[in-house]
């Protein structure tokens, strides 16, 4: 079988374990090749967008000319979906953020509460844009109710995973508890706790694993 190439631009390392582990079960028709500068959180953070975008725009030249990908897809929640628009003229190949297949998601089936569920600060107002753009394209009115769960990501960048683990089971518990139709975890990187999360809630628990396979597949045919 001849496999597609595609490349995943990343500016966490932490987004790098569970894409590649859910990948590489669900699509063995993929040759992934992982681009990372985690440098560009910072850049984000300090809200230095025009630099974030010419960096991203580098890692996406190295994907197509140096590894033949034929898609490329942002998997930072931070970069926002207008930063991509921009960037995808540019190439001659798809370029996907990996959260707006989920933030249309989010927003079918009549749901009108939608809590977000994030460990990077940053990750809240692009992410609560998405979902906003989303609910305007198909019409939906719906309210936003936000989580952050300080401290998570330290402990999963400094390799203290259960503690990780736990403090963002409790926020997305507490965020279920406030009356929401449904749950979005926010940054990549928080996939991991899904199969924990499994049967603890009353309200679904999305990311961006299964919807984005599902965009890349599309874009690809």
């Amino acid at each position: 079988m001849t496999k597609r190439k595609i490349a995943l631009i990343h500016t966490s390392p932490a987004a790098i374990a569970p894409l590649m582990r859910f990948y590489n079960d669900a699509a063995p028709e993929l040759e992934i090749t992982n681009l990372l500068d985690d440098g560009l959180l910072r850049l984000l953070a300090s809200g230095d967008h025009t630099t974030v975008e010419r960096r991203l725009a580098e890692m996406l030249t190295v994907a197509v000319r140096t590894y033949g990908a034929e898609l490329g897809m942002v998997t930072c929640s931070s970069v926002t979906k207008g930063m991509v628009e921009r960037l995808s003229p540019l190439f001659d190949l798809p370029i996907l953020k990996i959260d707006y297949p989920m933030a249309r998601a989010a927003v079918g089936d009549g749901r009108q509460r939608i809590g977000i569920a994030a460990t990077f600060q940053p990750t809240i107002a692009p992410t609560s844009q998405l979902i906003s753009e989303a609910a305007t394209e198909s019409g939906a009115a719906i309210e936003i109710i936000q989580e952050v769960v300080p401290g998570a990501y330290d402990a999963l960048l400094s390799g203290d995973e259960e503690r990780h683990d736990q403090l963002l089971c409790e926020g997305v518990e507490r965020l279920a508890a406030r009356g929401v139709d449904v749950v979005v975890l926010a940054q990549i990187s928080m996939a991991r706790v899904l199969p924990r999360l499994e049967g603890r809630l009353g309200v679904p628990v999305l990311s961006s694993l299964h919807t984005s396979l599902n965009a890349i597949r599309i874009a690809l045919k």
